[in-house]
C-alpha cells in the first residue's frame, strides 16, 4: 500500500518497562522485534483501519452520496460528502471503463479504473476540475490546495462483472464467487502527507478528524470501498434499464467485502525509514496488552465469557479463511488452536485458573499456557483479543500515536556514553549473526522508470544507490571506529573525522530509548523475508486482514472487511465489533 508517513512534534515513546510486582511487563525486544514474531501480530484496535472504523461509528459521521454522472458502463465522476461533526470532507471520484494496457495491482501501474482525491471542505467545481486535470500525471501532477489523499484503484473484474450480472438479474451475487475473492474494487495507491502537494500531516492541527497517523488514507480507502458498492449498482440499473428487475446489494454483502490490497518491498524501507512510530505503536499496543494482562476477574465474571465469544468468533473468520500462506501459519491451523483455547478460558471461569486453582493474574496464566503449544500467529492472535477487554485503556492511548520523528544526535556526549548505548540498546545489532559482506549481496533500490522499490542482487545493479539502512552492519563500523577513540573525546570530534558516520550515531543517540524501534534482521541478506516486515505495517500497524504472502516479497489482503458501510454508520452507535466477519449466507 502506498502510504506515506505521518507524524508530528508530539513527543516519542519511553524505554524500558515499568517495574511490577507480579513481573508482568513489557516484552523484552529480543523476543518481540523477531521477524516471525513481529509478522505474527494481528490487527487490534490501536490499528488505523480499526481505530479510523471506531471513529466513524462513535462520533456518527455522515457519508453522502453528493453526485453521480456516469454512463453505462461506468465512466464518470462521483462526489461524496463527509460531515465529521468537526468539519466537512469530500472525496471525489473519476471513474473509467477498464483498460487491458498497463494494468496491474502494482503502485507503478498506468491504467486505473478509478482515481480519486479526499478534500478538505466541499469539493468546489475548481478544485475537482485541477484534481481531474492533474491526477493522471500522477508523479508529475500537483494535487489542487486543501487535498489530503490522492487514491488509485482497479475493479476485480471478475468478482465485480458477476456482480453486477447477478444484480442486474435481480439476484444477489454467488457468495463462491465474492467470498473466494473478498472484494469488488483492489487499492492500486494511497499517497499523502505532502506527496503530490497534498497536505503535510505536520499542518493538520490537534483538532483534526483525521490528526492520528493514516487516518486520511484509511478514510479514502473506505471511501474508495463505498465507491465500489455504488458503482457496481449503477451498472447493474443500466444493465436492466426498461426491466425493473435490478436488485441492490444486500446490506451484509456490503458489510463483508472489503477493499483488495497490494503491498510489497516498500513497507520494508518503510520500518527502517519511522522507527519511532514504528515504535511508538509497538509500545502503545503492548501498554493496551499489559493492562489486559493484570486484570484479575472473579470466577464467573463476565470478561471470560466475551473472551470465549472472541475467540470463537476469530476461529469461524480464520476457518472460513481461503487464502494458501507461503511462509505463515495456515488459517485451519490458526482456527483449531483458537478453538482449543476455549476450554482453557471456560476453566478460568469456572476456577478462576487454567489448573484448578485461582491465579493471581488469570489472563497471564492463559498467555503462558497458549505460548507453550500453540503458534505466534495464534499466541498473537490471543494477545489482541484481550485488549478488546480493556477498550477504555486502547482509546486513551491513540492520541500518543502522533510522534516527532526527527532524529537529533547529541555531538557533546563523550565516546564512552555512546559506546554504551551500543552496548546497551543497540546490543542486538552487534549480535546478530550476520554473513560475511561478500554473502551480503542484496540491495535496495528504486526503479528509474517506474518509482518503484525494488531489491535484488547488487552485481545485477551497478551503479545503484543503496535505500538500506543497514543497521547491523553500521552498528559493528561504529563501533569499531569508537574502540579506536579516547573515551573523554566527544562525538562531534569523532564524526568531524568520519562523517559517513553521523547518520548512524545520532540514529544510536535519538533512539536508544526506542525498544522496538528496529526489527532485528539483516535486510542485506539473501535469505532475508521481506514479506515478514511487511506484515507487520499490514497486519499490526494498518490494520488489514488475510494477509496473503506472494514469492516472500509481497503481501496482498483486505482492507475493512466487515466494516460496516455508510448508511449504516448513524445507526450503528459505537459498537466497533465488525472485524472477523462471518459470510454472508449462501442463496438458495
Amino acid at each position: 500500500m502506498a502510504l506515506v508517513s505521518a507524524a508530528s512534534p508530539a513527543g516519542a515513546g519511553n524505554g524500558g518497562a515499568p517495574a511490577d510486582p507480579a513481573g508482568i511487563a513489557h516484552r523484552d525486544p529480543r523476543e518481540l522485534m523477531d521477524p516471525v514474531r513481529l509478522a505474527a501480530m494481528q490487527p487490534n484496535r490501536l490499528s488505523a483501519a480499526r481505530s479510523l472504523a471506531a471513529v466513524l461509528l462513535r462520533e456518527g459521521w455522515s457519508i453522502t452520496l453528493d453526485g453521480m454522472d456516469l454512463d453505462r458502463n461506468g465512466a464518470g465522476t462521483v462526489r461524496y460528502r463527509i460531515d465529521t461533526g468537526r468539519g466537512i470532507l469530500s472525496f471525489v471520484a473519476f471513474s473509467s471503463e477498464p483498460r487491458m494496457v498497463d494494468r496491474t495491482p502494482r503502485i507503478i501501474g498506468q491504467s486505473w479504473d478509478m482515481v480519486g482525491a479526499l478534500l478538505e471542505g466541499e469539493a468546489d467545481d475548481e478544485r475537482v476540475a485541477r484534481t481531474r486535470a492533474e491526477m493522471p500525471k500522477l508523479y508529475a501532477g500537483r494535487a489542487a490546495p486543501g487535498t489530503l489523499v490522492w487514491c488509485r484503484s482497479n475493479r476485480s473484474l471478475r468478482a465485480f462483472d458477476h456482480a453486477v450480472a447477478e444484480l442486474a438479474a435481480g439476484r444477489q451475487p454467488d457468495a463462491e464467487v465474492l467470498t473466494g475473492i473478498g472484494y469488488l474494487m483492489r487499492n492500486t495507491g494511497l499517497d499523502g502527507n505532502g506527496t503530490f502537494g497534498t497536505k503535510t500531516f505536520l499542518s493538520y492541527g490537534p483538532d483534526h478528524p483525521l490528526r492520528l497517523p493514516y487516518h486520511a488514507q484509511l478514510l479514502t480507502a473506505y471511501l474508495m470501498r463505498e465507491f465500489g458498492f455504488d458503482l457496481c449498482e449503477h451498472m447493474a440499473a443500466c444493465a436492466a434499464e426498461g426491466t425493473g428487475t435490478a436488485a441492490r446489494l444486500a446490506p451484509s454483502w456490503r458489510r463483508y467485502l472489503g477493499l483488495g490490497n497490494g503491498s510489497a518491498l516498500g513497507l520494508v524501507l518503510f520500518t527502517a525509514n519511522h522507527p519511532r512510530l514504528v515504535h511508538q505503536w509497538l509500545w502503545l499496543r503492548e501498554e493496551a496488552l499489559l493492562a489486559a494482562r493484570r486484570l484479575a476477574p472473579p470466577p464467573g465474571d463476565p470478561a471470560y465469557g466475551r473472551l470465549i465469544g472472541l475467540l470463537e468468533r476469530m476461529a469461524t473468520y480464520r476457518a472460513q479463511d481461503r487464502v494458501h500462506y507461503g511462509v505463515f501459519t495456515p488459517s485451519a491451523t490458526v482456527a483449531a488452536e483458537l478453538r482449543g483455547i476455549v476450554p482453557l478460558v471456560e476453566r478460568l471461569r469456572r476456577d478462576g485458573g487454567t489448573r484448578g486453582a485461582p491465579a493471581e493474574h488469570p489472563f497471564e496464566e492463559l498467555r503462558r499456557e497458549v505460548a507453550a503449544t500453540a503458534s505466534a500467529d495464534t499466541a498473537e492472535t490471543l494477545d489482541a483479543l484481550l485488549t478488546e477487554l480493556v477498550p477504555e485503556v486502547c482509546d486513551a492511548l491513540l492520541p500518543q500515536l502522533i510522534v516527532d520523528e526527527h532524529l537529533v544526535g547529541d555531538p557533546a556526549m563523550t565516546v564512552a556514553g555512546l559506546r554504551e548505548l551500543l552496548g546497551t540498546a543497540f546490543a542486538w545489532a552487534l549480535e546478530l549473526p550476520i554473513a560475511d559482506e561478500a554473502q551480503r549481496r542484496r540491495i535496495w533500490y528504486k526503479s528509474r522508470s517506474s518509482e518503484e522499490p525494488r531489491s535484488g542482487p547488487r552485481e545485477e545493479t551497478s551503479g545503484g544507490f543503496d535505500l538500506s539502512v543497514d543497521l547491523p552492519g553500521e552498528v559493528r563500523r561504529l563501533d569499531a571506529v569508537l574502540r579506536g577513540c579516547d573515551p573523554a573525546a566527544r562525538v562531534g570530534e569523532v564524526l568531524f573525522e568520519h562523517p559517513e558516520l553521523r547518520a548512524t550515531a545520532e540514529r544510536v543517540q535519538a533512539l536508544s530509548a526506542a525498544p522496538y524501534a528496529h526489527p532485528h534482521v539483516d535486510v542485506l541478506d539473501d535469505d532475508f523475508v521481506p514479506a515478514r516486515c511487511i506484515r507487520l505495517v499490514n497486519g499490526a500497524l494498518y490494520g488489514l486482514d488475510r494477509t496473503k504472502d506472494y514469492l516472500n516479497r509481497t503481501l496482498r489482503g483486505l482492507i475493512f472487511q466487515g466494516t460496516p458501510s455508510r448508511a449504516e454508520l448513524g445507526r450503528t452507535g459505537a459498537d466497533d465489533t465488525w472485524w472477523a466477519p462471518a459470510e454472508p449466507e449462501r442463496r438458495p
